[in-house]
C-alpha cells in the first residue's frame, strides 16, 4: 500500500511539475488570439508580421479541428503540455544558471560597491535608524528581484549539518564532505531506505514547479510587450483599455514565483539537513 501511495505521489508531482507548466505556457503562447479583432486583420497586415500570421493561422485551425475532433484535440493538448513542460523545465535550469552568473556574481557586486560608496558619501556620520527602518522593506524587495541564486538553507541550521557530518565521520572513519549537496543526497537516500517521512520531495517538486513558472512569466512579460508593439492596430478596444494591467500581470507573477522558487529551495535544504540530523540523533532524542 505504501509503495502504491509513493508511486501515486510521484505521478502527481510529475503532473504538477510538467503538465501544468506546459499547459500554462501553451495557453500564454496562444492567448494573444483573445486580444485580436479579426475584423481588422487583413491578409496584407498578417503577411507583414510573422507573429500575427502565425496566430491567425493557428486560430483558424484550432477552431475547426477542436469542433470536429474534440477528444483527439484534448489528447493532443495533454501530450503537447507534457512535452512542452519538459522543455520549460530544462530551459528554466539553464536560464537560472546563467542569470546568477550575470546578476549575483557580476552586476550586483558592482551595484553593492557603488551603493556602499554613496552611503558613506551622503551619510558620513552613519545612516539614521529611522531611515534604515523605512528603507529596509524596499531594500529587501530590490534584492529579491535582482538576486537569482537561491540560498540552500537558513544560517541557523548550519550547526545541525555540522553535527550530522561529524557523526558520519566518526561512524564511517572517513572524511565526509561538509557541504549542502552531500548532506541533501545522504538525507534523500536515508529517507528512502529507512522509510522516514519527510517533506523534502514535496519541497523539491514545488521548487521545480515555481522555477518553471518563473521562467514562463518572465517570457510572457517580454512576449506581451512585443505583441502589443507589433499588433497595436488590430487589437480589440477592450484589451487596449486594459493593456497596462495585461502587461503588468505577468511581471508581478514572475516576481511572485521568482521569490517562491528560492524560498522552496531553502525549505528543501533545511528539511534534508533536519532529516539527516534526526536520523543520526534519533536515539538521544527519544531518550530525552
Amino acid at each position: 500500500m505504501s509503495d502504491f501511495l509513493s508511486k501515486l505521489e510521484n505521478f502527481l508531482f510529475d503532473i504538477l511539475g510538467l503538465i501544468l507548466p506546459g499547459a500554462i505556457f501553451l495557453m500564454i503562447l496562444l492567448s494573444p488570439m483573445l486580444f485580436l479583432d479579426m475584423g481588422k486583420i487583413t491578409e496584407q497586415i498578417a503577411d507583414k508580421s510573422v507573429l500575427l500570421s502565425a496566430l491567425t493561422t493557428v486560430s483558424g485551425f484550432l477552431k475547426n479541428y477542436c469542433i470536429a475532433y474534440p477528444r483527439t484535440a484534448l489528447m493532443i493538448a495533454l501530450v503537447s503540455a507534457y512535452l512542452v513542460g519538459h522543455t520549460v523545465k530544462v530551459f528554466s535550469i539553464i536560464i537560472y544558471d546563467i542569470l546568477p552568473a550575470i546578476f549575483d556574481k557580476f552586476i550586483n557586486k558592482g551595484v553593492s560597491f557603488a551603493y556602499t560608496k554613496a552611503k558613506r558619501f551622503f551619510f558620513r556620520r552613519g545612516v539614521p535608524d529611522w531611515l534604515k527602518d523605512l528603507f529596509s522593506p524596499f531594500k529587501k524587495i530590490i534584492l529579491d528581484i535582482f538576486t537569482f541564486e537561491p540560498v540552500s538553507y537558513m544560517e541557523r541550521d548550519i550547526a545541525f549539518r555540522q553535527n550530522a557530518v561529524g557523526k558520519l565521520n566518526a561512524r564511517l572513519a572517513m572524511q565526509v564532505p561538509d557541504n549542502q549537496k552531500t548532506a541533501a543526497k545522504l538525507s534523500a537516500v536515508i529517507t528512502n531506505q529507512e522509510g522516514i517521512r519527510s517533506l523534502g520531495t514535496f519541497f523539491l517538486a514545488k521548487y521545480n514547479l515555481y522555477r518553471s513558472l518563473a521562467l514562463i512569466f518572465l517570457f510572457t512579460t517580454v512576449y506581451y510587450l512585443f505583441f502589443f508593439r507589433v499588433a497595436g492596430c488590430v487589437i480589440s478596444a477592450r484589451p487596449q483599455t486594459f493593456s497596462g494591467i495585461i502587461l503588468a500581470a505577468p511581471a508581478i507573477l514572475w516576481f511572485t514565483f521568482h521569490s517562491k522558487y528560492k524560498r522552496y529551495w531553502m525549505l528543501y535544504g533545511d528539511e534534508r539537513i533536519m532529516t539527516l540530523f534526526y536520523f543520526l540523533n534519533k536515539k538521544k532524542i527519544n531518550e530525552g
